[in-house]
């Protein structure tokens, strides 16, 4: 008897917390299926590639301001993906000043959380363009085209295109939940592969 008084709490303890995990899961999960993120690799860690990537970053956002303007990830997806010989062109273009090259794709990458200083985007696998500048072996910079964080012009904010939930999930500011989600999300990629 003495073992089902500890059991019985216990279990309703440990029911709670699923709940609230799996939850935060499913609500981050959405939230990587409602996102464009532009993902641009430098050549590597040196000092010249790296001002490179950040000057093909705003060369980038200045050229393609009017371009993710769809309605949904949808249309936006579209966009990319009728796109990518355009974009592989622009970046080339800008980068044979440097005698680089730029290989460019849309896939679908994991990103770890990532805390900005008004919201918090959760790990996950999400929607990209993928700009790789020569060996794309350095670090990289990321922000999200669509909803518009990055490109202004874009036809939604995260405000209007995510719902309820999911703004609260990225309005609650990084906690332990971000973490055990981003654990999740590793282990569910890596089984994946």
């Amino acid at each position: 008897m003495k073992k089902f008084k500890i059991f019985v709490p216990l279990f309703l303890v440990l029911s709670i917390v699923f709940s609230s995990f799996f939850t935060t899961a499913s609500t981050a999960h959405s939230i990587t299926n409602k996102v464009l993120r532009l993902h641009i690799l430098a050549n590597s860690d040196s000092g010249e590639d790296q001002n490179i990537k950040l000057k093909l970053r705003d060369y980038f956002l200045s050229n393609t301001e009017e371009l993710f303007t769809g309605k949904d990830l949808k249309e936006n997806m579209e966009i990319a993906n009728s796109n990518v010989e355009n974009i592989q062109k622009m970046c080339d273009d800008f980068l044979i000043q440097y005698n680089q090259k730029a290989k460019v794709s849309v896939t679908k990458e994991f990103f770890n959380t990532r805390v900005y200083d008004d919201f918090t985007l959760p790990a996950g696998k999400y929607n990209t363009v993928k700009i790789e500048i020569g060996e794309g072996s350095g670090h990289n910079w990321w922000c999200i085209v669509f909803p518009g964080v990055c490109l202004p012009s874009s036809s939604a904010t995260m405000e209007e295109y995510l719902n309820d939930d999911e703004l609260e999930l990225i309005n609650s500011g990084f906690s332990p939940k971000f973490k055990v989600v981003e654990i999740y999300e590793k282990i569910k990629d890596k089984l994946q592969k």
